[in-house]
């Protein structure tokens, strides 16, 4: 059961958030500096920490704190050391992965080593490889889990990760 909040802009636990603007990491969900595990800068998009949100809790304010584990995509591993509290709030963490197509119907590829498309919904079976700034024209968004891929018009899925594809 999601935590309820203002704008009801709560991530799903298990889905992936990241930071738009400069965060901090901390043992306890009351932000205190000697609570501190680690601070992110604000950095472009393919280079902002993501987090897996593992679960919820309010500080002594009640404010909502996401319980989190920092994880790369380029790596699919989990960070190590990287457990703790970030704050909720959507002016400073958003989720990793878009939930609509593009009015254009078009995205670019925007990661560095490019990325594949594959045959089938869950990443398997790679047919083909797309470099950075590749332009592709996207049919449809598909739920997978808690993320979401992208259906292409020549029936192929890529991931709709916000760090691999930006909407045109």
């Amino acid at each position: 059961m999601t935590p309820e909040i203002g704008n009801g802009q709560v991530a799903v636990k298990g889905e992936s958030v990241y930071a738009t603007k400069k965060i901090g990491l901390y043992k306890k969900a009351d932000f205190k500096r000697n609570n501190r595990v680690k601070l992110y800068s604000k950095a472009k998009r393919i280079n902002r920490p993501q987090f897996i949100v593992k679960g919820y809790q309010r500080d002594n304010a009640g404010k909502l704190r996401y319980r989190v584990q920092q994880y790369n995509p380029y790596t699919r591993k989990y960070v190590k050391g990287t457990k703790g509290y970030i704050t909720a709030s959507a002016k400073y963490v958003i989720p990793v992965y878009y939930r609509s197509t593009p009015k254009s119907n078009k995205i670019t590829v925007i990661n560095r080593k490019g990325l594949n498309s594959y045959r089938k919904t869950f990443l398997t079976q790679k047919v083909t490889h797309y470099k950075k700034g590749a332009l592709l024209k996207v049919k449809k968004v598909i739920k997978y889990k808690l993320a979401t891929r992208y259906q292409l018009t020549n029936g192929h899925y890529i991931t709709a990760n916000k760090k691999f594809v930006i909407q045109k």
